[in-house]
């Protein structure tokens, strides 16, 4: 193998991560919101059509809530829904979303999501993620309604 050849190759280690991984890891550290919402921003640049960062936007913007965060939180899952229609987490947040701003349609919306989740399992990330975020944030009583709904439903 020649120096030309052994320097394109490069080990785990010194591979970068995408910015939405270490956002990721970042927030299941329960780091600063402000610093995983800069990853996942960045890695907008890099993937711009790629539902996941819409909907992790969204997510983390109706978390953190502050200034016009509730805004870009609904824009953000409004962008993620187009992209991927069938992203169940995107139509929840969707739900968070319009629940924050007042938007009318909450529960047609609701019920959307619902029908997205095609698994027992989907549902379950979904109640543990509206979980967490009331554990996270005690006053966040859009999630806590979200779960109410949910509970009702699968009864």
């Amino acid at each position: 193998m020649s120096l030309q050849q052994e320097s394109l190759i490069t080990t785990e280690a010194e591979t970068p991560k995408h910015p939405y991984e270490s956002g990721l890891a970042l927030y299941e550290e329960k780091g600063s919101l402000e610093e995983v919402i800069a990853l996942f921003e960045q890695g907008l640049i890099l993937s711009p059509k790629d539902a996941t960062g819409y909907t992790c936007l969204s997510w983390l913007h109706l978390l953190r809530n502050q200034e016009e965060d509730a805004d870009k939180g609904l824009n953000y899952a409004v962008k993620a829904v187009k992209l991927e229609p069938a992203n169940y987490q995107a139509h929840f947040n969707l739900v968070l979303g319009m629940l924050v701003n007042g938007v009318s349609g909450v529960r047609p919306e609701f019920l959307k999501a619902l029908d997205k989740c095609q698994t027992q399992e989907d549902l379950q990330e979904v109640i543990d993620n509206l979980t967490e975020a009331v554990e996270r944030r005690s006053d966040y009583a859009e999630a806590q309604k979200v779960l109410n709904w949910i509970q009702e439903r699968t009864k």
